[in-house]
């Protein structure tokens, strides 16, 4: 009986109950503002902070398939490892300087790429990255293509994570393409040139004790590179702008992770040779693939981290009510709108996520109220005009309850609170006037109409919806 008195659509009245009895968890003492000044946090407000963000991390990481992601750019980096590396060699060969540390630099990779495995790898590679380089300059510009589909398919997976919807354009993504593909050889050999330069200085040759001091230090030269150029993939490659902080901090963690899984993977390998009599002559091939998909899930591990870090202020600042994030967020798309700019999706995000929102819900929610489209360039603009969109009709499509005037009270730093405010106080006088009714008395109405209407009509309450609907339409005319 008492489901049926509650409309198709939900209305105002309903749907501000709930709000009510939900809001001690929008606001409290302890909250701040969107645009206040940050507390001193504590160490162990850091250290909350830090396990909070991690745990999203894990669960974003298990919720977005980074596995099938893994495995789809394992099998793509099958194809193509050997154009990759001959392109890499062949930007080596091109610079007189580099050439000499070039073996080095193929030693560093295929040690850092197949740990107890990258000797028997790195031999069959060579060779056919040999024979590559003796193809035409047609054979050369299909084997920088296929290197150009990997990093696409790379972009498409962190896009995936971030949640970017758009693509990059094309020229724009040739040049980061390029960037990456060119940079990173010549910054791995200037690296390279830059460690023998300080090893071949009297200073480290004529002092035994200062080279065993300074040795330990050498040794993690190897994990900065590949810190650096974990960073390098997790700024450049998605469709957004990542912080350089949340880009260094993944950067070294996904380096650290993969230091450590290399000495695991490594160990397991050697204490368990039995695959070696299955496979003969082809055991590396499939320590190798192994190895390559527990690379992946680390590599996209360090982007669901950076997207973490980039939503940590979600920790600080603590619950808001969705519409209200919702308001801000048409507040911020109106003020760019009216300046001829869009809204970065990172900024979006920020926004969202820092009220503890999923992004990827309210994305879907606002290309389905059609209420936001995104640009060629992946920047968000409005896609309805607002004078012609009132707050009546707006809030009957969304699925949350109508916030009150406490949960305005937690956030004084929106311009448009007052006004949101006005609108907000006589919908709570109509309710607290209407809903004064004992319980008792409003049972035993309904039981008293049972006995003589059909037990499937709804026992409504119009004055007040009706009163409470009149009181958020009328401001707006």
């Amino acid at each position: 009986m008492a489901a049926s008195t509650v409309p198709h659509e939900p209305g105002i009245l309903a749907r501000t109950v709930r709000s009510r009895v939900s809001r001690r968890g929008h606001s409290g003492p302890g909250h701040t503002g969107i645009r206040g000044g940050r507390m001193k946090r504590s160490f162990g407000q850091r250290l909350r902070n830090g396990v909070h963000v991690l745990r999203l991390t894990v669960q974003h990481f298990l919720r977005d398939d980074c596995r099938q992601h893994a495995a789809a750019l394992t099998y793509t980096t099958l194809f193509a490892v050997v154009p990759v590396m001959t392109v890499v060699f062949t930007l080596l060969a091109a610079i007189p300087s580099l050439q000499h540390v070039s073996g080095e630099i193929q030693n560093f990779i295929f040690e850092n790429l197949v740990p107890s495995a990258g000797t028997a790898v790195q031999t069959h590679i060579a060779e056919f990255s040999q024979k590559a380089s003796q193809l035409t300059v047609v054979g050369i510009i299909v084997l920088f293509v296929t290197a150009i589909m990997m990093l696409m398919n790379i972009e498409r997976a962190f896009n995936d994570i971030w949640q970017v919807r758009a693509p990059r354009g094309g020229f724009i993504s040739f040049l980061r393409y390029w960037a990456v593909i060119s940079l990173g050889p010549l910054l791995l050999g200037a690296g390279f040139l830059l460690s023998s330069y300080l090893m071949s200085l009297r200073v480290f040759s004529d002092t035994a004790d200062l080279v065993g001091a300074v040795a330990p230090g050498l040794g993690l030269v190897p994990m900065l590179f590949t810190a650096l150029g974990f960073t390098l993939l997790y700024t450049t490659v998605p469709n957004c702008r990542v912080p350089l902080r949340a880009g260094l901090i993944s950067g070294f963690v996904a380096a650290g992770l993969f230091e450590l899984a290399k000495r695991a993977f490594g160990l397991f390998v050697s204490g368990f040779s039995s695959y070696e009599l299955v496979y003969g002559a082809f055991a590396a091939f499939p320590v190798f693939l192994l190895w390559i998909f527990l690379s992946w899930l680390i590599i996209l591990f360090g982007v669901e981290l950076s997207r973490g870090l980039v939503m940590q202020e979600s920790v600080e600042a603590g619950h808001r009510h969705p519409v209200l994030t919702l308001l801000s967020l048409l507040a911020l798309l109106h003020q760019r709108q009216v300046a001829g700019e869009g809204v970065r999706e990172v900024e979006a995000m920020r926004l969202v996520g820092r009220q503890q929102v999923d992004w990827g819900d309210f994305s879907r929610l606002l290309q389905r109220l059609r209420l936001v489209r995104v640009t060629r360039e992946g920047d968000l603009v409005l896609a309805r005009d607002l004078t012609r969109l009132d707050l009546l009709e707006l809030y009957r499509q969304l699925p949350w309850p109508l916030p009150t005037t406490d949960d305005l009270a937690a956030y004084p730093d929106e311009p448009w609170h007052p006004a949101l405010a006005a609108l907000l106080a006589p919908v709570e006088q109509g309710m607290d006037a209407g809903l004064r009714t004992p319980l008792a008395e409003l049972l035993g109405a309904v039981e008293r109409r049972g006995e003589n209407r059909p037990a499937t009509k709804p026992a409504a309450i119009p004055p007040v919806k009706v009163a409470a609907q009149a009181a958020v339409a009328e401001p707006q005319a």
